[in-house]
């Protein structure tokens, strides 16, 4: 490769796994094209209901099997993270008010302290 020429590096690199199975196509589909982050009853039906039945294609069974995990793991970490941020936002307040508070009250706390050991 010399200066100035271009390198492709997804020449020949497909980005959809080949499927052969319809059933196991469409749950693929249905789970590419819905939000992960609250996975509808009706596409996890369809997607276990494809999984559970006996196919030739373990390559396409595996890829879906694949994705519905994570898709599953990132359900549930968007759970998480959602849980977090109430907890903050009870914590602190939404604007941060409590946290401010605490702060001070720690400095006021702190200068009471120091105060009170010059005194001894």
């Amino acid at each position: 490769m010399g200066l100035g020429s271009m390198r492709f590096y997804s020449e020949d690199v497909t980005h959809m796994p080949n499927i052969k199975d319809p059933v196991l196509y469409n749950a693929f589909k249905d789970l590419m094209a819905v939000s992960w982050s609250e996975l509808p009853d009706s596409v996890i039906s369809d997607v276990k209901n494809a999984l559970s039945k006996n196919t030739d294609d373990k390559a396409g069974k595996e890829v879906v099997e694949n994705v519905f995990c994570a898709a599953k793991a990132i359900e549930e970490f968007g759970g998480i993270l959602i849980s977090l941020k109430l907890e903050f936002d009870d914590s602190i307040g939404m604007s941060g008010e409590v946290f401010r508070f605490r702060l001070v009250s720690v400095k006021l706390f702190s200068i009471t302290h120091h105060i009170i050991r010059l005194m001894i």
